[in-house]
């Protein structure tokens, strides 16, 4: 099977509100609620990005889950932890650049990473929509 590598539009990414909330259970069978922060396609498969409503033990503040989506039937999605790191990467990268193209500030930037996500002028703004802490020299 071929490994596909082409660069696919963010279209494949979804991002959601913070009030869709899914409902999995934990290894001990307890209920744990999760924010759906983004709906992502990568590779043909749906993966869910998930930050937990309440703290989780070794989960930081600003850390998320990633979890492949699969129908079990019409009604029922059954969500399974992602643990191949290259997938994980993949799809958190995905996300990265959604985020960085919704948000309207410029972000052309060599150091983050985040480089022509934007085709306005941003005028030597320090502010970028990328969320780096660095400022940004246009010239």
């Amino acid at each position: 099977m071929a490994n596909n590598k082409e660069v696919k539009n963010d279209e494949n990414v979804e991002l959601l509100d913070e009030d869709e909330i899914i409902t999995l259970t934990d290894d001990e069978g307890k209920p744990v609620d999760f924010y759906e922060v983004a709906c992502i396609e990568y590779q043909g498969d749906f993966y869910a990005l998930l930050q937990p409503v309440e703290p989780l033990e070794g989960l930081g503040d600003d850390e998320a889950l990633i979890f492949k989506v699969s129908e079990e039937d019409e009604d029922n999605d059954v969500f399974e932890p992602v643990l191949d790191e290259s997938i994980l990467d993949a799809v958190f990268n995905e996300y990265l650049k959604a985020l960085a193209e919704a948000e309207d500030g410029c972000c052309d930037c060599e150091e983050c990473g985040h480089g022509d996500c934007c085709d306005h002028d941003c005028d030597g703004d320090d502010e970028c929509g990328c969320g780096c802490e660095h400022h940004h020299h246009h010239g």
